[in-house]
């Protein structure tokens, strides 16, 4: 299979049925990207800690030979640490975006359908409609009928997708 050849099947899949399926995995990746936030911003706190005890007790010696990666050992502890906690903190930014946006989606639609989001989609992962429906005390239809509103209400106010 060779997608440069193939083919979108516009009678079957539409570009908005694919963006509001986009909308709710997105939301049903909200702890996926709560926790790997949380997890880097802890990992920075870690590493800030060592990165200043390297700084005060530097390691003296080492070998002048080429690493295959491209990164010398002599090249200068300052800049390689600050080049791993650049990249740390650019990783941490790409989750907080998207936990920006997923609260965006989120504070937009009404606080029932927030609700039944928080609950159905982010909690239960849009599995086990029954028990979803017994926490929240109501019918499993009543979640998919505000389920399906609350992603039209993102798809026709937020154009812009990630």
């Amino acid at each position: 299979m060779n997608w440069k050849e193939e083919e979108t099947q516009t009678s079957r899949i539409t570009k908005e049925s694919l963006q509001k399926r986009f909308i709710k995995e997105e939301l049903m990746r909200y702890y996926f990207y709560l926790g790997r936030a949380k997890d880097i911003k802890a990992e920075i706190e870690e590493f800030k800690i060592e990165y200043e005890e390297e700084l005060n007790n530097p390691v003296f010696g080492g070998s002048i030979i080429q690493m295959p990666n491209g990164i010398s050992e002599k090249e200068h502890i300052v800049i390689r640490l600050n080049a791993r906690l650049k990249d740390m903190e650019d990783n941490l930014k790409y989750y907080i975006s998207k936990m920006d946006t997923l609260d965006a989606w989120l504070n937009y639609i009404t606080p029932a359908q927030q609700k039944i989001i928080k609950v159905y989609v982010i909690q239960y992962q849009c599995q086990e409609r029954s028990h979803a429906a017994a926490e929240l005390r109501c019918s499993e239809e009543t979640i998919k009928k505000q389920v399906e509103r609350a992603i039209n209400r993102i798809y026709t106010n937020f154009k812009e997708f990630s």
